[in-house]
């Protein structure tokens, strides 16, 4: 009990991060419980149990075989298991997965980490954490202040995320396990041949699209591809699954990896056992991979061309421009390194106030929380103070107003806002109202919808929507309003086939805020977004001056 805030629930179990990160914590001082019962659904295949962490822990036996034969995962975190955890641990590690989240929102005492890896471009975690767990868990969240904490593995992650989540932001970069580094340095590129990954590439709907596209783009070249198939797939560079052995040799010999990915605020571990293993890589400088390593400059790439170019040369022996690629992408190997992870960590930890949050306590304030918990067994389920029956009032817009802002782009209002790109740009403040951009553009997400400008408007502007509406939003009546000043227009078109919308204000005083409202938000079949109103662009110009001819 003493040392509670010295102990970590480390509940992620993933088979990567865990020989890394459950150790650091160990060597940074902290003892630390990973579960031993995991779920069993394809959607946790890179789960893994371990012992090894149990010999840090002084806890009672019988608290240890109590935590050793639950599931935090999906099982509903009874009484029992409660008290144990927030009398013996000061800080519990969770992902949204299953119950977890919710669970130690609402039932632990102590510091929260929300580990967070990344996520596709069209998502964000408020959004995970709602379609998962309700808009409750959001004022859960708020309520919790300080204790929750929003434990980023890449500092990218959070510029999409709206205050709740942002203000709350500790930056913990993922490094990967020691073995990893047994084969630093080990390309020979002998086999010259272009190595790529892509599982599943008939029946996921994603990894079909991108094996499509690779296969246009470089499929007249020598390749390989390796990842496990659920069907048999008819093409001969098609490898499967591999051993470790087998990917080894492939990172060792074959001459370049290619990869794919242009998402913002995700990364395979791919590329990175590839960069440790001298392996040349080709990227994106716009995928999280590029953005993470601008001091780069080879094998990042803008287009597929620039791509196939620099693969060209490597495939056609190039030897000198392998080697200059290969010195430069060391600096994205140190990106996953000990050496990188450790020095933050312990910046991180020290400079959020975490470590300031977690001093041992007083032995009064120990005895005297210890002995309210169990006088109030009965009733408080394992907590120290009876649970309030009322719920937690719902965050301010603000705190959930996102506009994932992109300091580079300063296009003008009178460009307008592009809603097929994942970032908004520098001119806009903040966004509610408005989900994650898509291909196409993006849907309304509530009933509302609130652009907010850096700058006031003019007096006088010209508003023109490009966009298009769902189900029965489509020919029904809204408005759109600026100050105080209030429009009337329809959208006639269907998601599509977009139009054009152009609407005259005339204010009294500069405006900074454009709303729109949604006729009849509505939940469409699978998804959990009160869509209505969807948006490709919107553009502002000023008409206080008359045109000249």
């Amino acid at each position: 009990m003493l040392n509670k805030n010295k102990r970590v629930l480390w509940l992620l179990n993933h088979k990567t991060l865990m020989p890394y990160e459950a150790k650091l914590l160990v060597e940074l001082g902290y003892e630390v419980f990973t579960p031993k019962v995991i779920p069993r659904s394809p959607s946790f295949r890179s789960g893994a149990v371990t012992f090894e962490y149990d010999s840090t822990l002084t806890i009672p036996l019988s608290a240890l075989k109590r935590l050793n034969e639950f599931n935090f995962y999906e099982t509903t975190w009874p009484a029992d298991i409660v008290a144990i955890m927030n009398r013996y641990f000061g800080t519990v590690y969770v992902i949204p997965h299953g119950v977890q989240t919710k669970e130690a929102v609402r039932k632990f005492e102590g510091q929260i980490m929300f580990r967070a890896f990344g996520l596709d471009n069209s998502q964000t975690y408020v959004n995970v954490l709602e379609i998962l767990y309700g808009p409750q868990i959001l004022a859960d969240i708020a309520a919790l202040g300080d204790r929750f904490r929003f434990a980023q593995g890449y500092d990218q992650l959070v510029e999409c995320e709206p205050p709740l989540i942002s203000d709350r932001a500790i930056f913990l970069p993922i490094g990967v396990p020691s073995y990893f580094w047994d084969t630093e340095n080990s390309y020979t590129g002998v086999d010259k041949r272009i190595l790529f990954v892509c599982p599943n590439c008939v029946t996921n709907p994603y990894y079909a699209a991108i094996y499509k596209k690779f296969k246009e783009d470089f499929g007249d070249l020598p390749h390989a591809i390796f990842g496990a198939q659920d069907v048999p797939v008819d093409d001969p560079h098609l490898l499967g699954f591999v051993t470790d052995e087998e990917l080894i040799r492939l990172y060792r010999d074959s001459a370049v990896l290619y990869y794919h990915s242009t998402e913002l605020r995700h990364v395979h571990y791919s590329p990175i056992e590839a960069a440790i293993n001298g392996m040349p890589v080709i990227y994106f400088g716009d995928s999280l991979l590029g953005r993470m390593t601008p001091e780069i400059t080879m094998g990042r790439c803008e287009t597929v061309a620039e791509a196939r170019l620099s693969i060209d040369r490597i495939l056609g022996g190039d030897a000198e421009y392998t080697d200059a690629l290969r010195s430069q992408q060391r600096a994205l190997a140190f990106k996953f390194s000990d050496e990188y992870c450790r020095s933050v960590w312990k910046l991180s930890l020290r400079e959020s106030g975490y470590e300031t949050a977690v001093v041992p306590e007083p032995r009064p304030a120990v005895y005297w929380r210890e002995l309210k918990r169990a006088i109030l067994k009965p009733l408080a389920h394992g907590l120290s103070k009876l649970p309030s029956k009322e719920k937690e009032p719902m965050p301010s817009a603000d705190q959930l107003a996102t506009a994932d802002t992109d300091d580079s782009d300063q296009s003008t209002i009178e460009d307008g806002i592009d809603f097929t790109r994942a970032r908004y740009p520098s001119f806009v403040r903040s966004v509610t109202g408005i989900s994650a951009a898509e291909p196409w553009g993006r849907w309304s997400d509530a009933a509302k919808i609130s652009i907010s400008f850096a700058e006031p408007l003019p007096k006088k502007f010209r508003l023109t929507i490009e966009g298009c509406a769902y189900g029965p939003n489509v020919g029904a009546a809204t408005t759109v309003k600026a100050g105080n000043v209030k429009r009337a227009v329809s959208f006639m078109a269907s998601h599509g086939s977009p139009e054009q919308i152009v609407i005259d204000f005339s204010t009294r005083k500069r405006a900074s805020m454009i709303q729109i409202n949604v006729p009849h938000p509505v939940i469409p079949p699978n998804d959990n977004r009160q869509i209505g109103l969807g948006f490709i662009r919107l553009s502002i110009q000023d008409i206080s001056q008359p045109e000249t001819r």
